[in-house]
C-alpha cells in the first residue's frame, strides 16, 4: 500500500466513477499540497481489466485526446469487465506543451519509481505497484510530440516469452493501422526504466502507438485513433460488440515496419535548422539524402548533408525544425508484408 499516493475512487467496485490519484506534494506557493492525476473506472462483472493511458510525454494529444473522449462516452453496459482510464499522465507537461515534466523527468523513463521520489517517480511506482498488478492488458498511446512526426501506427515491443509475444501481436494487429511498428526505441535508453518495459517484467500484455505527432492533431489521425481504440477494446474482450479485421473491412494487407535496428534513426550531425528532404512513408536507400541543416549564421556556408544508414521505409521525420547534435532527424524502417516474413528474415 502506498504511502505516498492515493486513489480517491474505488477500483475495484462496480460502475463508473471519476476520481483522481492524490500525490503528496510541497511547493514554494503552498507548504501543504496535493497533486491531482484525473482517473476513471468503468467496471461491469466478469472479464479482463485493461489499462488505457495517454499523455506519457505532454506534447503527445492524440492519445490524451482518444482516452477523454472514451472516459465520456463510455457507459458501464458496453464494458465486458473493466476498463481503467488515465487521460494525461503528465498534467504540467501537457498543459505547457512540453514533452518532460517541470522538474526535467521524462515520465517514460521513470519506472518502476520511487515511492519516497520526485513527483513523477511516486507516480511511476504507484502505477507499477498498485495498478499494474491489478491489470490484463496496458494499452500507452503515444504519438512524435512537438519535435518529430511518425507515420500512425500501432507498436509493441519484441519480447522473449513467445506466448506473450503471441497476445501482443494478436493486439498491436487489432488497431487496423496501414502500419505496425515493431521496437522503436533509440538506443541508449535502459528498457526497463520504461512504462511498456515495467509492465513487460511483470508480464502483462502491452500495446503502444505512435500516432502522429508535431504537436498538433488532424481529423485523420483522431479519426484512426478512435476507431482504432475501439476495435483493440473489443479485440481484447472489454468492450461489448465484435471486432473486425483488416480483410473483413476490405482493407489490404498492412506494413510491418521492424524499428529494432539502431543504424536506422538517423542523428543531426550539428546544430542548425534542419529541412527534412524525403517525405514521411516513403523508400528510401542506404546513402540516401535526407535531411539538410542549415547555419543561418553563416548563410554563405552550404548546409550539411545528412544521409540514411539502412534502406527501407521513412517512419520519422523532423517535426520542430531547430536542432542540436545528435537530435533524431529521421528513421529508416525495413519493411515486411507480415509479422511472419519478418520473424523469417530479420530474426
Amino acid at each position: 500500500m502506498s504511502r505516498t499516493v492515493s486513489c480517491s475512487i474505488d477500483l475495484n467496485s462496480p460502475g463508473k466513477d471519476a476520481g483522481y490519484l492524490l500525490i503528496g506534494n510541497s511547493t514554494n506557493n503552498s507548504g501543504w499540497a496535493t497533486y491531482q492525476v484525473p482517473i476513471i473506472k468503468i467496471a461491469n462483472g466478469d472479464g479482463p481489466t485493461m489499462l488505457v493511458l495517454g499523455g506519457n510525454h505532454g506534447d503527445e494529444y492524440e492519445g490524451q485526446i482518444a482516452a477523454s473522449a472514451l472516459s465520456r462516452e463510455l457507459e458501464v453496459n458496453h464494458v465486458r469487465g473493466r476498463i481503467i482510464i488515465i487521460p494525461c499522465l503528465s498534467q504540467d507537461a501537457s498543459r505547457a506543451g512540453n514533452r518532460l515534466w517541470p522538474n526535467g523527468a521524462n515520465f517514460n523513463r521513470s519506472f518502476p519509481g520511487k515511492e519516497d521520489g520526485a513527483l513523477n517517480e511516486k507516480l511511476a511506482h504507484y502505477i507499477s505497484t498498485e495498478i499494474f498488478p491489478i491489470c490484463d492488458g496496458v494499452l500507452d498511446m503515444h504519438s512524435g510530440g512537438r519535435s518529430m512526426y511518425f507515420i500512425p501506427s500501432s507498436n509493441m515491443v519484441w519480447v522473449g516469452d513467445l506466448d506473450l509475444r503471441k497476445e501482443m501481436i494478436k493486439n498491436m494487429l487489432a488497431w487496423n493501422t496501414n502500419v505496425h511498428m515493431i521496437g522503436a526505441e533509440q538506443s541508449g535508453t535502459n528498457p526497463n526504466s520504461l512504462l511498456p518495459g515495467e509492465a513487460v517484467r511483470q508480464g502483462i500484455s502491452v500495446s503502444t502507438g505512435e500516432f502522429g505527432g508535431s504537436g498538433y492533431t488532424t481529423p485523420t489521425t483522431m479519426k484512426n485513433i478512435k476507431a482504432g481504440l475501439e476495435n483493440f477494446l473489443r479485440t481484447f474482450g472489454v468492450l461489448e460488440g465484435k471486432s473486425m479485421t483488416r480483410k473483413e473491412l476490405g482493407l489490404e494487407p498492412a506494413l510491418i515496419l521492424d524499428a529494432r535496428n539502431p543504424k536506422g534513426f538517423v542523428l543531426a550531425s550539428g546544430a542548425g535548422i534542419y529541412e527534412n528532404c524525403v517525405r514521411l512513408g516513403s523508400d528510401v536507400q542506404a546513402g540516401d539524402l535526407v535531411g539538410k541543416i542549415h547555419d543561418f549564421d553563416h548563410p554563405d556556408v552550404d548546409p550539411s548533408e545528412v544521409y540514411a544508414h539502412i534502406s527501407g521505409v521513412v517512419n520519422l521525420i523532423r517535426g520542430f525544425p531547430p536542432v542540436t547534435t545528435g537530435d533524431v532527424v529521421c528513421v529508416v524502417t525495413p519493411k515486411f508484408a507480415s509479422v511472419e516474413e519478418m520473424e523469417r528474415v530479420a530474426g
